[in-house]
C-alpha cells in the first residue's frame, strides 16, 4: 500500500486516511468483542463492604467458592468496613464497569446509608445481578447472661434507662435501627454502640462492653449466642422454641438481605454472564448446604426482581430514617 506522505494534500491521502481509520475503529470493536467473548480473562474482586466475620463476609464467602467453581477464575474477597458500609459501597460504584469488581449488596449500605446522607450513590448505581439470601434479625446474648426473654431485656432497659448498650455494625445499619424500633416501641431506652464489623461486635459481646444485639441466626450459630426473640412474622423452623417481637406485642420485622452487584453500566454480555453465573452457583447443592448450616437459606431473585425489591427497600427506610429524625444528625 503506498504510503500517505508519497499523496501530501490530495484527495487520495484524505481517503486512505479515513479508510485507515475506520479499519481501525472495526479493530477495535472486534478486540473488544472477543475480550468480553472470553470473559472472565482474570480473577474477579469481589467487594464486601463489612469486616470479616459478621453475616455479610460469611455469605460472600460461600458464594466466592461457588462462583468460583462456575466462571473458572478466582474470585477474591475484599473487606471494605467502614461509615456502615458506605465505604465499600462507594468503592464500588467507582470501579469500572468491566465485571472484574463486583460485590455484595446488603440492605444496610445500598438501602439505608443513602437515606441517610449522601454517600454518592443510591440503588440507582448499580446492576443488580441477583438477590441470594434474605434472613430476619435475631436478637441474642452471650451464654452466660442474666436475660432469657425478651421482657427481661425490656424490664432491665426500663429500670435504668440508658445503662443497657447493644452493639451494630454501624449507625443507619438495619441491625440499628431494628433494636432502636424496639426500644421505641417498648418506651424503654439503651445506649447504642457502634462498632466497623460484626466481627467486632461479637467481641465487644464477649468482652462486656456490650449487653446486647441483634444479627442473623447465622451468627448466633457461629459463635454459639443465646437466641432472646426474632424481628420477623412467625417462628423459624430451626428456632421453635425462639418467639417473635411480634408475639410479644411489638409488630416489627426486620431482615438482612443480600445479594450480587456490580457498578452501572456493565457490557450486556458480560452482565449475562455474570447474571448465569450467580444463578449456578447458588443452585448447587454444595452453596446451598452451607447455606443451610448457617440458617441462611437461599433466597433467590433474578437480577430484574433484585432491583426492583432494593428500590422498594430503599424507599422504605427512607421513611423510616426521616421518622425518627436520622438524616437530620
Amino acid at each position: 500500500m503506498p504510503q500517505l506522505d508519497h499523496f501530501p494534500n490530495t484527495p487520495l491521502s484524505g481517503f486512505l486516511r479515513r479508510a485507515g481509520a475506520c479499519l481501525f475503529a472495526v479493530a477495535a470493536l472486534t478486540g473488544t468483542a472477543r475480550a468480553q467473548d472470553g470473559y472472565p480473562a482474570r480473577p474477579i474482586t469481589m467487594i464486601v463492604p463489612f469486616g470479616p466475620g459478621g453475616t455479610s463476609d460469611i455469605m460472600a464467602r460461600i458464594l466466592q467458592k461457588s462462583l468460583t467453581d462456575v466462571l473458572g477464575k478466582g474470585v477474591v474477597v475484599e473487606n471494605r468496613a467502614g461509615a456502615g458500609g458506605a465505604i465499600g459501597m462507594s468503592e464500588l460504584a467507582r470501579a469500572p464497569h468491566d465485571g472484574y469488581t463486583i460485590g455484595l449488596s446488603v440492605v444496610g449500605p445500598e438501602a439505608i446509608q443513602p437515606a441517610i446522607r449522601n454517600t454518592g450513590y443510591t440503588p440507582a448505581s448499580f446492576d443488580h445481578l441477583c438477590g441470594t439470601y434474605d434472613v430476619p434479625l435475631m436478637m441474642m446474648v452471650k451464654p452466660d447472661s442474666p436475660w432469657h426473654t425478651l421482657q427481661d431485656v425490656i424490664d432491665a432497659a426500663r429500670k435504668q434507662p440508658g445503662k443497657l448498650n447493644f452493639g451494630s455494625s454501624g449507625t443507619g445499619t438495619v441491625l440499628h435501627l431494628s433494636m432502636q424500633g424496639l426500644m421505641d416501641a417498648a418506651g424503654a431506652t439503651a445506649l447504642h454502640v457502634p462498632y466497623k464489623s460484626s466481627g467486632e461486635m461479637v467481641t465487644g459481646l464477649m468482652g462486656g462492653q456490650i449487653d446486647i444485639f441483634a444479627e442473623t441466626p447465622t451468627v448466633s450459630r457461629q459463635y454459639k449466642l443465646r437466641p432472646i426473640a426474632l424481628f420477623s412474622e412467625q417462628r423459624l423452623p430451626g428456632y421453635p422454641d425462639v418467639p417473635t417481637v411480634r408475639e410479644q406485642g411489638y409488630p416489627i420485622a426486620f431482615s438482612v438481605w443480600g445479594g450480587l452487584i456490580a457498578p452501572k453500566g456493565l457490557p450486556a454480555d458480560v452482565r449475562g454472564k455474570l447474571e448465569a453465573a450467580c444463578d449456578k452457583a447458588v443452585h448447587t447443592q454444595a452453596y446451598q448446604d452451607a447455606a443451610a448450616k448457617l440458617d441462611t437459606p437461599l433466597v433467590y431473585k433474578d437480577g430484574r426482581v433484585f432491583g426492583e425489591s432494593v428500590q422498594g427497600e430503599y424507599g422504605r427506610y427512607g421513611v423510616i430514617v426521616r421518622k425518627i429524625g436520622l438524616d437530620k444528625q
